[in-house]
């Protein structure tokens, strides 16, 4: 953990905390919005400090965050594992960016008030982690951004007892799986096809 953030965590004076994972602990200084409402926008958990992966395995760190609310997690780099975020129970707002070594998504199951989700360059065999009493009830309203994902089984997101704010998907060029995405229902669906 770099100094400046070790600083800060000491002296942070909130209980809920938004922590952001970087290849080196350094924080970013600007973070992507995948919402297109306003309101999805302003309830992002934007990180507040800032952790290196080496930092996951430091258990000393881990009895320090344990007392704050821990309500976002954003994490910019590849990691080999996300076994961590099971013990962020009480996370809103989880980001995963360069997830290619990610293969589910059961960590979800332990976190009942999620309402934010975005997950980049994932391989999953379904969605059923998300959703896993096949409804969801709550005060936040839930956003989806899949960018770059591949996921064989869609059916969990298409129950008509679960109504999403905003989908996004960002898929490569080609792919040609718009319609498929269709049947979630969703106050707002974006389909983008990037060039790769």
């Amino acid at each position: 953990m770099v100094e400046s953030q070790r600083q800060k965590l000491r002296e942070y004076p909130h209980k809920y905390l938004s922590l952001g994972i970087t290849e080196d602990g350094e924080p970013r200084r600007s973070i992507s919005v995948p919402w297109e409402y306003t309101s999805n926008a302003f309830n992002m958990r934007t990180p507040d400090i800032y952790l290196s992966p080496e930092d996951l395995a430091d258990e000393a760190l881990w009895a320090e965050l344990g007392r704050f609310h821990i309500h976002g997690c954003y994490i910019f780099c590849p990691l080999e594992d996300y076994g961590f975020l099971n013990r962020l129970t009480e996370l809103e707002d989880l980001c995963i960016r360069s997830g290619g070594a990610l293969r589910s998504l059961r960590f979800l199951r332990n976190m009942p008030d999620w309402f934010h989700l975005h997950v980049e360059d994932a391989v999953l065999e379904n969605l059923e982690d998300l959703f896993p009493d096949g409804k969801r009830q709550g005060i936040h309203s839930i956003c989806v951004c899949l960018s770059g994902c591949t996921v064989k089984d869609i059916s969990a997101l298409t129950n008509p007892d679960i109504r999403l704010s905003e989908l996004v998907i960002l898929t490569p060029q080609g792919s040609n799986d718009a319609e498929r995405w269709r049947a979630v229902r969703c106050g707002k669906y974006s389909y983008w096809e990037y060039r790769t």
